[in-house]
């Protein structure tokens, strides 16, 4: 039956240990340590109580177990002082496996001894004078341990105030009280024992309070030389007469120098290679500024300040120069600025892809090519929906460096391709290391791609568009490449999708213009001659019609004028490229077309040897297409003339008929293509003339001034 100061003490060490796994859950600086040593004191209390109740016999087994537990935790102590002085280099693998071996070597120590050991007080029988050796040197290493750990800690009693400093006593305290019993010669035996195992206990209720009280010893005390020596900042101190007198490590290393080897050296020589701070430290003046210094072929970016330091009556007795580097977040500037440089560049050749391109597939190409180059890819292809497959497949509309074998094979994505499919649902780039091991790949792109493969989606206003699939054989994309890419893919795909609603829109605005041309004029000639023909045709059932060849002209008619218009017509819908033609050339097949097959006699006078430039070309082509215009469908003429001659000033058009003719004052108030015609004039500076009477045809003439060309002036 267990004695009642055996249940106390062991509800202690319970509570102690219960302590360590709270601390740990909190995660408290220490708290492993802490639990190390709660839980070796508690398994050697169980172990001597079991012994001494005649549970089991093994005495080495218990001197086992006291031997390995003393060293355990005085070297938990010792780890927890290592925590709270903030050197954790020691606790780093390897170097915690160091304290293993001693506790190794007494394990083999008891385990030597003779199986008839017992433990009665002392050792019995008593085992040889090697053991006692070990004995001592045992207790000589824990000593050591202990006073390590004293050692390590004392130097933070002086630190701080308050709270800080209490912890710190504390701390020192808990590892002093394991020393007494050892120190006056206790042995590991069953007496003394319960006095060296109430030692550590004081020690771990002491640990168990600070951490408690302190929340997890957070205000590690730390020494004003440790502050200093691990100041990423560096600090050089000068004396009145500009000599350096100290500096600390960072400075050191920035500027590639050593206290002891300059030391009283003067400034300028160290600072030589910067005029401005030797021009400061001249004038006796402060300095903020920033530099460059070039050390072992590096270039390092440092922010310097040049402080005066005063004593109590102003009077400057030194200098401060706080050197802090800035060249990680310098770099990071710089490829940061890179790479938007990189982005706007690239984004600026898409937009002239854009701008230059004539089509769709130009422009594709163009930016395929522009991906392609900006990141390095040896392989790209483009994809697009298929509309009129109502968006199931990707159709390729642009590829670079595949094989021309594999581009057939390419020739679509489906979208139910688990690559295609999986892009699809998440709407961003997927990034395949291998191509050739991916299962995701179809085999046609595995025989068509090596190397890493990117699949980027193209989406304009949440539309998906396309893909676009880029491969390198020997790195992969980094995550800035990925996101620049899908930058430049949104910009491809905003003008894909532009250029499809320009389309439609131009579509649907043509469709309405054939439709309101045919109404203006075919229509309505062809529904003149539906009109005079069932008149015609109720006139001869009701024997009314009494000039039959009077309706049989007018019919006639109707029907020239229809196909005149007809003509006219299809002839607009017929492309004109006047920069490859030229005007003459296109005002001639123009006679021919409709003119001519429309049966009206032509006097053609046309130089084709005049020089224009884009805009006058244009503009006498819109003036002479709406003269004839007018000609054909109101004029009622019989013959025209046209003429384009160079004269010495002017390049004159002109274009007459012999038809009915208007009254040009009447018409002025009300005609919109005389109106546009004369607009057209007046943009190139040409001016226009309107000559025409009832009944006497109608004369347009336009005078243009030349320019005088290039070898006229040289001639002169």
């Amino acid at each position: 039956m267990l004695s009642l100061k055996d249940i106390l003490f062991l509800n202690v060490l319970l509570a102690i240990f219960l302590s360590g796994v709270i601390f740990i859950k909190r995660k408290l600086v220490g708290s492993q340590s802490f639990l190390l040593l709660s839980s070796v004191l508690l398994i050697c209390y169980v172990v001597d109580l079991l012994y001494t109740y005649q549970v089991f016999n093994e005495a080495k087994i218990v001197l086992a177990t006291l031997y390995v537990g003393n060293t355990v935790a005085a070297t938990s102590l010792l780890f927890f002082a290592l925590q709270y002085a903030n050197h954790r280099a020691w606790l780093q693998f390897p170097r915690w496996t160091l304290f293993f071996v001693e506790p190794m070597i007494s394990l083999l120590t008891v385990v030597g001894l003779s199986a008839e050991t017992k433990i009665q007080g002392n050792l019995s029988p008593n085992p040889s004078p090697l053991f006692w050796v070990w004995d001592y040197f045992h207790k000589f290493y824990i000593i050591s341990i202990l006073f390590l750990a004293i050692v390590i800690v004392a130097p933070r009693v002086s630190l701080g105030i308050g709270a800080l400093r209490r912890t710190s006593i504390t701390v020192l305290g808990a590892s002093f009280v394991p020393v007494i019993p050892l120190a006056l010669g206790f042995g590991i035996t069953l007496e003394p024992f319960p006095l060296q195992m109430f030692a550590f206990t004081l020690s771990g209720i002491a640990i168990g309070v600070a951490l408690f009280r302190s929340n997890a010893i957070d205000l590690m005390p730390i020494s004003r030389h440790h502050i200093v020596e691990n100041m990423r900042e560096g600090w050089i101190l000068l004396d009145s007469q500009n000599h350096l007198i100290d500096a600390n490590a960072s400075a050191e290393k920035m500027l590639d120098i050593s206290r002891a080897r300059i030391y009283g050296a003067d400034a300028k020589t160290i600072f030589a290679p910067w005029p401005n701070i030797i021009r400061t430290l001249e004038t006796g003046r402060e300095l903020e500024a920033k530099s460059s210094f070039t050390v072992h072929g590096e270039i390092l970016y440092l922010h310097v300040r040049v402080l005066h330091i005063k004593d109590s009556t102003g009077l400057i007795t030194g200098r401060l120069i706080l050197l802090r580097d800035y060249t990680e977040r310098r770099k990071a500037e710089v490829a940061r600025q890179q790479a938007r440089d990189e982005m706007f560049s690239l984004l600026h050749s898409i937009s002239g892809a854009a701008s230059h391109s004539e089509n769709m597939n130009d422009f594709i190409t163009a930016s395929m090519y522009q991906l392609a180059y900006s990141f390095a890819s040896q392989m790209t292809a483009v994809f697009l929906n298929d509309r009129e497959a109502k968006d199931d497949r990707f159709l390729l509309v642009a590829h670079h460096g595949i094989m021309a074998k594999h581009v057939e094979s390419l020739a679509f994505l489906d979208r139910r391709y688990e690559l295609v499919s999986q892009v699809l649902k998440s709407q961003k780039s997927l990034l395949i290391s291998d191509v050739q091991t991916d299962a995701r790949i179809p085999a046609f792109l595995r025989n068509a791609f090596v190397g890493s493969l990117l699949v980027v989606p193209i989406i304009a206003e949440d539309e998906f568009v396309g893909l676009i699939l880029l491969t390198r054989e020997n790195k992969t994309y980094s995550n800035d490449e990925i996101v620049r890419l899908e930058i430049a893919a949104e910009q491809v795909g905003s003008f894909v999708r532009s250029d499809r609603r320009r389309h439609i829109a131009s579509t649907l605005a043509e469709r309405q213009r054939l439709i309101r041309d045919l109404h203006d004029s075919v229509t309505q000639r062809l529904y003149a001659l539906v009109m005079t023909t069932e008149a015609a045709h109720l006139g001869l059932k009701s024997g009314t019609l009494l000039q039959p060849g009077e309706v049989i002209a007018q019919l006639g008619f109707h029907a020239r004028q229809a196909l005149k218009e007809m003509r006219l017509f299809l002839h607009k819908l017929q492309p004109i490229d006047l920069e490859r033609d030229g005007l003459a050339v296109v005002l001639m097949r123009r006679l021919e077309a409709v003119e001519g097959r429309a049966g009206l006699e032509r006097e053609v006078d046309i130089n084709e040897n005049i020089v224009l430039g884009p805009e006058e070309e244009l503009a006498l082509f819109f003036i002479a297409q709406e003269a004839l215009n007018n000609i054909l469908k109101y004029a009622n003429a019989s013959a025209i003339k046209v003429k384009l001659k160079k004269a010495k000033v002017n390049i004159r058009l002109e274009i007459s008929d012999n038809g009915c003719g208007f009254d040009v004052k009447k018409v002025n108030q009300f005609g919109l293509g005389l109106k546009n015609m004369r607009t057209r004039a007046k943009q190139i500076g040409a001016k226009m003339k309107v000559s025409s009477a009832p009944g006497q045809g109608t004369k347009i003439t336009v005078l243009l001034r030349h320019k005088k060309s290039q070898n006229d002036t040289e001639g002169k």
